[in-house]
């Protein structure tokens, strides 16, 4: 298992570097000049625009930046903003903790409602509320996440006022609990309907006939059998979703006015800070691949057959 371990480790080298070095292109493609927008309608000083991109390193070729960025991203030094000077390394950490909050709601939301009403669905298939639950989690497919936002702060916020309709400076659980709902909503609609899938489909195999022929209850087979198969794709998703979530909360954060990471990468892409730009989107991609990493580590307790070569 450790030498699964350390293999799975040293795949994630490639995969960051790979992820950064691309979004750095695509930052450092961008049309304008970041130094020259600082000024703004005032004229441009070019002693001071050369300083500030001989301190930046903006006056080096590309892969020079990119080295420059990797050297210090070892040591969690991500340099200054353009704009005030600040670290970004405290930009980042002042940010983050609201993110996580807000993900980790919305992920016990997905995955606690999400498997729920996904067994109940796929023990009851063609029911009456197993076709409700699919026509529910196919309406929270389709209809755009900033649509159901809209729709939860009008209903929820507005009109019969039971949560905050927006979450102000410093949320609290109860001022985070309606953009939980809307983040995790969609991933909650593909958790239900791909339990069900396992579910339905596992309860007809073999070993759960069975387990059922020698006598075990109804709860012990569906606990000890039917579930614990039937989660492993569903855990494989949320693992997945969970880093997925915190780079993905950019649209509820702007509509919840959530001082969060998705709202700080979005005002850092309308101000062309390219260093705290490349610099959030490697701290996502280093939560993404750790959270894949623990998935792969849990499997064997899922399933006693998968076995760490």
């Amino acid at each position: 298992m450790w030498k699964y371990f350390l293999r799975r480790v040293l795949q994630m080298i490639p995969v960051v570097l790979g992820t950064t070095l691309l979004i750095y292109a695509l930052v450092f493609a961008l049309p304008g000049d970041p130094v020259v927008a600082m000024f703004g309608d005032k004229p441009v000083n070019e002693a001071i625009a050369q300083q500030i991109r001989a301190e930046y390193h903006l006056d080096q070729p590309f892969i020079v930046q990119y080295l420059y960025f990797l050297k210090n991203a070892l040591t969690l030094d991500f340099g200054n903003t353009l704009r005030g000077g600040r670290p970004v390394i405290d930009v980042i950490a002042s940010a983050f903790p609201v993110t996580i909050k807000l993900g980790l709601m919305a992920f016990c939301f997905e995955a606690i409602f999400g498997v729920i009403f996904g067994i109940i669905s796929g023990l009851k298939k063609g029911k009456w509320y197993d076709s409700v639950i699919l026509i529910v989690s196919l309406l929270l497919i389709s209809v755009p996440t900033f649509v159901v936002g809209f729709l939860m702060q009008y209903f929820l916020g507005v009109k019969w006022e039971i949560l905050p309709v927006t979450a102000g400076a410093n949320p609290g659980f109860i001022d985070l609990l309606m953009p939980a709902m809307v983040l995790g909503s969609v991933s909650m609609a593909y958790i239900i309907r791909l339990t069900r899938r396992e579910v339905s489909s596992n309860r007809t195999l073999d070993y759960v006939r069975t387990a059922r022929a020698k006598g075990l209850s109804n709860r012990n087979v569906i606990v000890h059998h039917i579930l614990r198969n039937s989660l492993i794709p569903v855990v494989t998703y949320l693992g997945a979703d969970l880093g997925a979530l915190m780079g993905g909360a950019m649209i509820s954060e702007r509509i919840f006015n959530i001082n969060g990471i998705g709202n700080t990468l979005y005002k850092a892409i309308l101000q062309g800070e390219s260093n705290l730009v490349v610099s959030i989107v490697t701290v996502l991609v280093l939560i993404f691949v750790i959270c894949n990493l623990v998935v792969d580590m849990i499997y064997a307790v899922l399933d006693p057959r998968i076995r760490y070569a």
